[in-house]
Parts: structure tokens; sequence; C-alpha cells
């Protein structure tokens, strides 16, 4: 009941689409997909297999500001969200469309509810993304990487394959293959760790009497 899909849309065999959820015009969705209640999907296209959980939305446009004669204006976007095979996207989760490149998502990647994937964000496969976490435009994130909750990480940002990145990390720089960062700036766990040790024994040092 109050689905909508839109002239042009495609979807594969098995494939159910909930109440109330959109299917915007030129959308292709694949076999044995599972398009919660209150999703939406614009300007993209999406695997066999995947699952966008309730109030999920794919395919709005980016954060893109220009500076324009009035003040801020939005650019345009013409990119698309590709999805492959496998992928789950959470409850209320966002991921934008890119702005001239697509923003994409490879195969088996799961994202949590209440996470923002911003414009021509790249994810390889088997990506793990906690609730809150938010990752803005452009960045890069390798195979098997995972990221802990409310985990940030700025434009522009290249993370390698098998990374971890501790809760509440924000990350600024980029990461190679296989290593484990913490904190805000993040930074490699063990001197993280170290800092806060520091932190801590010299913080409640007791009173000379």
């Amino acid at each position: 009941p109050g689905a909508v899909i839109a002239p042009g849309a495609v979807i594969g065999a098995g494939t159910i689409i909930s109440a109330n959820a959109v299917i915007g015009p030129g959308v292709q969705i694949g076999r044995n997909c599972s398009i919660g209640p209150g999703a939406s999907v614009f300007c993209a296209l999406i695997g066999d297999h995947v699952r966008l959980l309730s109030g999920a939305r794919i395919g709005e446009a980016g954060f893109g500001v220009m500076p324009g004669p009035n003040g801020a204006e939005d650019a345009p976007h013409y990119g698309r969200v590709i999805l492959q095979d496998h992928v789950t996207v959470g409850a209320n989760s966002c991921i934008d469309r890119g702005a001239f490149d697509d923003t994409i998502l490879g195969e088996r990647t799961r994202i949590d509810n209440l996470c923002q994937i911003a414009h021509n964000v790249v994810l390889g496969r088997s990506v793990l993304m906690a609730a809150f976490g938010g990752i803005s435009g452009s960045v890069q994130i390798g195979d098997g990487s995972m990221l802990g909750g409310r985990v940030g990480i700025a434009d522009h940002v290249k993370v390698g394959e098998g990374v971890s990145l501790a809760a509440s990390s924000g990350l600024f720089r980029n990461i190679e293959d296989g290593e484990t960062w913490g904190g805000t700036p993040a930074k490699p766990l063990r001197q993280w760790m170290r800092e806060i040790a520091w932190l801590q024994k010299n913080a409640n040092l007791k009173k000379k009497g």
C-alpha cells in the first residue's frame, strides 16, 4: 500500500517493495531484494539480494555547496548510487548520489542504522559501518575495513584494506592497509592508548600534603 514506482524503473524477480516506499524514475533494482517501508531510491543501480531497511534514503543530492552571486548555492549532482550484490543499508541511513562520479558500495558491505555516506564515496567489499557514522565526500575505504559507532571521516581521505577504526574516531588523514586507529584526531591505536594513559595518570595526581 502507498508504494510509488516511477516510469522507467526496473525491478527484478522476487524483490519486495514495502508500504510507502518510493522508487524513482530509471532506477534499476535486481532480484530478491527487500525495500523497507518508507524507503526512497533515486538515481541508483541496485544489485541482487540487497536490503534497504525502513526509511533508508538512497540517491539524494549530496551536500555540495558553491558560491554564487547571491550567496551559497547547491552544486548540481549528475552521478548515481551503485549498491552491489548482498549490500544491507540500515534504517534511516542516507547515501548521496555522486556529483560527477558514482557513489559505490561493494559486495556484502553492511551499513548500520542512522549513518550518512556523502557523494562520490567508494566503499570496498565487506565493509562494516556501525551506527551514527558519517563519511564525507570522495572518501575511499578498502575491502574488509570496519568502522565503529560514531566514526567520522573527513573528505578525500583514503583508508586501506582491513583497517579498523575505534568508536567515535575522527579521521583526517590516510591509513595504510591492516592498521587499527582510534581517537580524535585518529592515530595508531597504541599511540592513542599511551596518550590516554598518560593523561589519566597526570590528571589524577594526588595533592601533596
